[in-house]
C-alpha cells in the first residue's frame, strides 16, 4: 500500500470518528428530549384516564360544584419511627392475636385500624408490608371492601342516579304499597292530606312499601334499577360502577410461632446492641446507610466506631443462603468491617462457611 493510500484511508477513518460522534450527541439529545416528554406526559396521565373513564351523559352538567383542593401530603415517616410501629403492632398481635380494621364512614382511607390510629393510611400499609415481608404477619380474610375512586383512591364520594335509556338525572322514584286487605296501589293512591289511607277499605294501619320503581320524566322509560354515578370528593372525577376501584381491607393475623420467634430474634437483637455499647461503640438503631453504589441498605442496628462499621441484623422466614448472599453485597458495597446475622434457624456447616467467607457472623437466638 502506497502512501498516498494510507493518508486517504486515515482521512476515511477521520471523517467516520467525526459522523460517530455526530450520531452520539444527537443520540444523547433524542433521549433528553424523550425523557422530557415523557415527563410532560406524566403530569397530564390524570386528564387522559379520566377522559377515558366512562361517565354517564349529563353528569357535568348535573353537578356544578367546583372540586375539592388537593391535599398537601405530609412527608412519610421515619425509618426509627416505622420500626417503633412495628414494634407497636407485634405487641397488639400478642394481645389480641389479630388487627381488624374498622370502616371510616365520610374519610378518604376508607378504613383503618384503630391500633394505627393517627397514623397515615401509607405509613400503616409500610408497616403491615415491611412485617408481611419479614414473614411475621399475614393478610387474612377480607374484613370489607370500600368503593375508590380510579383517579387517586379516595374513598369519598357523591352517588347520582340516572335513566338507563337517555341518561337524565331527574330520576323519579315510584312506590307502591300495600294494604293488609290485600289492595296494592301507586303512592298517588294511598296518599291524602291526612296521610296513607287504603282507597279500597279506608283503612290506616298495616299499610307496607309492597315495591318500587323508577321512572324518567323525559323519555319516559321506567325501570327496577338506576345506574349509579358517582363523583370523588377529593380530586372531582367522575366514574361509574363499571370504572370504580374496589378497596379491600384485610385482617391481619400472625401465628404464636412467628410472634415466638420474634421474641427470641428481638431478644438476641438486644443482647449483641447491649456487647457492642459495652465495646464502646455509638449505636444508630435502625439504621439506613447509602453504599458506594447509591444504594440504601437498612439494618436493625450500626454499631460505629471511629471508621469502623458493624452492622446488626436479623433474618426472619427468608432462606438462609439468600440472606447471607444479600448481605455479602451489602457490606462490600458499604465497605463494613463486618455483619453479625441474628437468625432463629439453624445454619448447616456450608452455610456457616459460607457466612465467615462474606464477614458475617451468624448468632443464633435462642
Amino acid at each position: 500500500m502506497s502512501l498516498t493510500d494510507i493518508i486517504q484511508l486515515l482521512q476515511r477513518l477521520e471523517v467516520l470518528i467525526i459522523i460517530a460522534a455526530a450520531i452520539v450527541v444527537v443520540l444523547t439529545i433524542a433521549v433528553a428530549l424523550r425523557k422530557r416528554r415523557g415527563n410532560g406526559k406524566r403530569l397530564s396521565v390524570s386528564e387522559k384516564e379520566l377522559d377515558s373513564i366512562k361517565v354517564v351523559s349529563g353528569l357535568e352538567e348535573a353537578v356544578k360544584e367546583e372540586p375539592a383542593p388537593p391535599e398537601e401530603h405530609a412527608e412519610g415517616l421515619s425509618d426509627e419511627e416505622i420500626s417503633k410501629l412495628e414494634t407497636r403492632v407485634i405487641e397488639s398481635l400478642m394481645i389480641r392475636g389479630a388487627l381488624r380494621p374498622l370502616p371510616i364512614p365520610g374519610s378518604k382511607e376508607g378504613g383503618h385500624y384503630p391500633e394505627l390510629a393517627g397514623v397515615s393510611e401509607k405509613d400503616a400499609q409500610r408497616v403491615i408490608r415491611g412485617l408481611i415481608e419479614k414473614g411475621l404477619v399475614i393478610e387474612a380474610e377480607r374484613e370489607f371492601s370500600a368503593v375508590a375512586c380510579p383517579i387517586c383512591g379516595s374513598c369519598i364520594q357523591v352517588a347520582f342516579i340516572s335513566c338507563k335509556n337517555c341518561g337524565s338525572f331527574r330520576i323519579e322514584e315510584m312506590r307502591y304499597y300495600r294494604h293488609i286487605c290485600g289492595y296494592i296501589g301507586p303512592e298517588s293512591s294511598f296518599k291524602t292530606k291526612l296521610g296513607l289511607i287504603c282507597p279500597n277499605c279506608g283503612g290506616t294501619e298495616n299499610i307496607e312499601t309492597y315495591h318500587k320503581k323508577y321512572r324518567c320524566p323525559d323519555c319516559g322509560a321506567e325501570f327496577e334499577e338506576p345506574n349509579i354515578a358517582f363523583r370523588c370528593g377529593s380530586c372531582g372525577s367522575l366514574y361509574d360502577e363499571q370504572t370504580m376501584e374496589i378497596k379491600p381491607f384485610k385482617r391481619i393475623e400472625s401465628s404464636r410461632e412467628m410472634l415466638a420467634e420474634y421474641e427470641k430474634v428481638s431478644s438476641a437483637i438486644n443482647k449483641q446492641i447491649e456487647l457492642l455499647k459495652q465495646m464502646g461503640y455509638d449505636i444508630e438503631r435502625p439504621a439506613s446507610l447509602v453504599g458506594e453504589s447509591g444504594v440504601v441498605h437498612k439494618f436493625d442496628a450500626a454499631a460505629k466506631r471511629g471508621d469502623e462499621i458493624i452492622a446488626v441484623v436479623s433474618s426472619f422466614g427468608e432462606p438462609l443462603t439468600q440472606v447471607l448472599v444479600r448481605l455479602g453485597v451489602a457490606r462490600s458495597d458499604l465497605k463494613l468491617s463486618r455483619i453479625i446475622l441474628v437468625t432463629s434457624d439453624r445454619p448447616t456447616t456450608t452455610e456457616r462457611k459460607f457466612a465467615r467467607s462474606l464477614g458475617i457472623e451468624i448468632v443464633e437466638a435462642t
